[in-house]
């Protein structure tokens, strides 16, 4: 996802992304809440104190792409799916 993909999701702008990636300055607990809410991670993960679900990185992204070139009813749809495949999975 790119910061301006990113940012048009949480509501700030591309430009305050930067500087919190670049460190220029510190992000707020908020930013890392919704950065983790927006991407479906814990806080722990952002801040790289847990290890992800999965461990192809690639594959990941490449979801995470796909995901949001959805339109947003359309990704209800694979929420619900998945939430239905995690249950049969069961």
């Amino acid at each position: 996802m790119t910061q301006k993909e990113l940012a048009k999701l949480i509501g700030i702008s591309q430009q305050e992304i930067s500087r919190y990636e670049s460190g220029d300055i510190k992000a707020p607990i908020n930013y890392i809440i919704d950065v983790a809410n927006c991407c479906n991670v814990s806080v722990d993960y952002i801040l790289g104190r847990e290890e992800s679900f999965h461990k192809n990185e690639d594959e990941d992204k490449e979801a995470l792409r796909l995901f949001y070139l959805l339109n947003e009813d359309n990704r209800i749809r694979v929420i619900e799916r998945m939430k239905t495949l995690l249950e049969l999975q069961k």
